[in-house]
């Protein structure tokens, strides 16, 4: 087709590559670069349309890279002058698109209705993002979401963002959520607000595995707190170490602190809580050796004399305290 296009006139290749189509044996490929010929020669609508013949002849996710290139085009193309029908080409995008596939979709659809649109749309948009997306991009789509309300309304105005997000993402991200809602209730003065987001952050937070996430609290009420709160603080961390005082999530944290280059003190730390006297047997040698006698290198059995043996008779050594009975009684 390269050959096509610099050989022949744009009639003759358009022709070509709309026999393609009829046929029904064009790829994606072809598609996108029918389009960017188009494109090239100012038929900026004919090669829209391409696109969309494209999004028509094939299902995701190949459909999801023909309207990714399309949309972008489309909103360089005519930015907010045809806003509405932007709005029902991303619409039309989404309304079968997979979940793991939606989320540059909507990063793009906001983008427009923050630059051309309305900021209230905007935030309705991410909103429905973090509801669409997959696990796996929820945590992101939140944190954008969040930095968006923050630029356009105000630190209040993300509390019920937080709430919403501690309440669908999974644990490990919950709590990395936490510290950041509760950083966010101290920037506003709410002391409490933020105790209690520590307090239900907590019981995600094994302290073998988190103690970053304990050092933050405890340096939150050094500065702010009282000798109650902080006993409560020691309190509640006692109890989510007994909740979570089990093999298996044991075995989850050795592995934890393996990755770190903590699995030796972990190893000591289990030994010694199970022998106590081998470690209070360590202490006493440092390293010089066990306390026990060794064996003599020397095992094999001797045998007595001959002198030895006659005294005993055949039976073996003789006893100096027997008695002599003679043969008359």
């Amino acid at each position: 087709m390269v050959f096509l296009q610099s050989i022949g006139t744009v009639e003759t290749t358009k022709a070509v590559y709309d026999k393609i189509l009829e046929l029904r044996i064009a790829n994606a490929q072809i598609i996108v670069n029918y389009a960017a010929f188009l494109e090239e020669n100012n038929y900026f609508e004919e090669s829209f349309k391409v696109y969309e013949r494209g999004v028509e002849l094939f299902t995701y996710p190949v459909a999801f890279e023909i309207w990714n290139i399309y949309l972008a085009k489309f909103v360089k193309r005519y930015g907010g002058t045809k806003l509405e029908r932007a709005r029902d080409l991303f619409e039309q995008a989404l309304e079968q698109c997979p979940e793991k596939h939606c989320k540059p979709l909507f990063l793009l659809y906001s983008q427009l209705e923050e630059e051309h649109g309305l900021a209230k749309r905007a935030m309705d948009i991410l909103d429905r993002a973090t509801r669409a997306v997959g696990d796996s991009d929820k945590f992101e789509m939140f944190t954008i979401y969040i930095a968006k309300a923050t630029a356009n309304f105000g630190l209040p105005a993300t509390r019920p963002i937080y709430q919403r997000a501690i309440e669908v993402l999974p644990d490990r991200q919950t709590a990395k959520m936490c510290l950041r809602f509760a950083a966010l209730e101290r920037k506003l003065g709410e002391i409490d607000r933020a105790r209690a987001i520590y307090a239900h952050a907590s019981q995600f937070c094994d302290p073998r595995v988190d103690p970053k996430f304990w050092a933050e609290w405890n340096q939150f009420e050094i500065e702010t707190g009282s000798e109650d709160t902080f006993r409560e603080m020691l309190r509640i961390k006692r109890s989510v170490q007994a909740q979570y005082n089990t093999e298996v999530s044991f075995l989850a944290a050795q592995a934890m602190a393996a990755r770190q280059g903590k699995s030796k003190d972990l190893d000591g730390e289990q030994t010694d809580a199970a022998d106590p006297m081998a470690a209070a047997e360590r202490e006493a040698n440092k390293g010089k050796g066990p306390a026990f006698v060794a064996a003599k290198k020397d095992t094999t059995i001797r045998q007595p004399p001959d002198d030895e043996t006659e005294v005993g008779g055949a039976g073996g050594a003789g006893n100096e305290d027997e008695i002599q009975i003679d043969d008359e009684f």
